[in-house]
């Protein structure tokens, strides 16, 4: 390339974009207007936590700039913009802070840039941006692509290195991509999908919309085994072996959707299909249905520990809203501890998440087992590997020797369980 590659953007995707981008051996420009995470990663710290992430920064470092100045975007003949678009209590997002940083840059970029967007937007918002673009600096050349990205929070850098397909949003899906952006994708070693801006946007909001439906089944049928005494662990080996549903499939019971992204795609899909006068039943469903399944600890409670128990001591594995991630957006464990407020003493303990991180009326404790001492149950609220194996003499110091599994990460199977009562979604009590 005839200059460096820009990356416009510092939180969780332009953290992991660049840093995944510099590992193919290309020289970094990256820049936000925060000037926070810029110092952070400029001392070699790592804002995010992502698996493998800290040694891949470690070994392309020195081939990466940070800065808070967007002039230091005029020296890169590709700029990707990879901020991601914050939501709020009610799971909308506006791209305002996209537009903030473009605007930013735009005075500096060099003619005959070609700009990526990767940041999490709405249909039309591409096609728009084109012509703002084009109304403040009707002079610059330049070309404009969507990227849509697929990365999933806890496996952000194998998603980013080695995905299934790339898609790209364009003005002119049928002309040849721009080449410094055709030699940086095919880097990748996957197919490539070119496609019309509005294709390419409705397409990130459809496959989240795909990963919401195949929740939703899991839990219904989930709670419809509890019901009629099936198992659900003995019926998903089966399923996944059908290729129509398959051995990746987001089937696997839980509390609902959180963190955010998927969440802000069925309210963007609910709202769009509102404004173009589309039957969206199908995902009012989804997305009042979510609002509610967290309740499904509250039931187990409420059968199991409060009827004999009034003011019990319960202790939480898990504060992160999924594994291998700091993020607590949205996360369910927060949720759940929050509505168990005077009804309950709460201790509660996460690999990654501590009390400096979250603002819960709970006492967060130093080691795993501490939680447990006294215990009238167990709530395991995040999916964490280090939750499947409990220690037998750990679950000893208990009051009542109960575990709750919302995420069904426990082999319930293990005979050093056999004194243990066990509950998880989608087995028989």
């Amino acid at each position: 390339m005839s200059g460096p590659t820009g990356f416009l953007g510092l939180s969780h995707l332009g953290i992991v974009s660049s840093i995944g981008w510099a590992s193919f051996g290309e020289a970094v420009v990256a820049v936000d207007l925060d000037r926070g995470p810029v110092d952070r990663l400029g001392r070699g710290e790592l804002p995010v936590h992502e698996p493998a992430l800290d040694a891949l920064f470690a070994r392309v470092r020195g081939s990466m700039t940070f800065s808070t100045d967007p002039a230091a975007l005029g020296a890169c003949p590709l700029v990707i913009v990879a901020r991601d678009v914050p939501t709020d209590a009610a799971n909308t997002s506006d791209p305002a802070v996209v537009l903030e940083a473009i605007d930013a840059a735009l005075p500096h970029l060099r003619q005959d840039v070609t700009l990526a967007v990767m940041s999490q937007v709405p249909p039309g918002f591409t096609r728009r941006l084109a012509a703002r673009i084009r109304a403040r600096r009707p002079e610059l050349r330049f070309q404009l692509y969507y990227w849509i990205e697929t990365l999933i929070f806890g496996n952000a850098v194998e998603r980013y290195l080695r995905p299934e397909r790339l898609m790209l949003g364009c003005a002119d899906p049928t002309a040849p991509l721009a080449p410094l952006l055709d030699a940086g994708l095919r880097r990748f070693g996957c197919p490539i999908f070119p496609m019309r801006y509005e294709s390419a946007e409705l397409t990130k909001t459809a496959i989240n919309l795909y990963l919401c439906a195949a929740v939703t089944y899991a839990n219904t049928l989930a709670d419809l085994c509890e019901a009629v005494g099936a198992n659900w662990q003995e019926m998903e080996p089966a399923l996944r072996l059908d290729k129509r549903i398959g051995s990746a499939a987001y089937i696997r019971p839980g509390l609902g959707i959180a963190g955010g992204n998927l969440e802000r795609d069925m309210i963007s899909l609910r709202d769009l299909c509102r404004a173009s006068a589309v039957d969206g039943a199908f995902i009012e469903t989804m997305v009042d249905y979510n609002v509610r399944r967290h309740w499904w600890v509250h039931r187990k409670l409420e059968e199991h520990v409060f009827p004999t128990t009034p003011s019990p001591t319960i202790a939480v594995w898990g504060l992160a809203y999924k594994k291998n991630t700091r993020s607590t957006k949205n996360s369910m464990s927060l949720r759940v501890i929050g509505e168990l407020t005077g009804r309950a003493d709460v201790r509660a303990w996460d690999p990654v998440v501590g009390a400096s991180d979250v603002s819960v009326p709970a006492k967060i404790v130093a080691h795993r087992d501490e939680a447990l001492a006294a215990a009238d149950c167990l709530l395991i609220l995040t999916d964490w590997d280090e939750f499947a194996v409990p220690r037998p003499e750990a679950l000893r110091t208990m009051r009542r020797p109960l575990i709750i599994d919302c995420v069904g990460v426990v082999d319930a199977g293990r005979a050093d369980l056999t004194d243990v009562r066990y509950l998880t979604m989608g087995r028989p009590a």
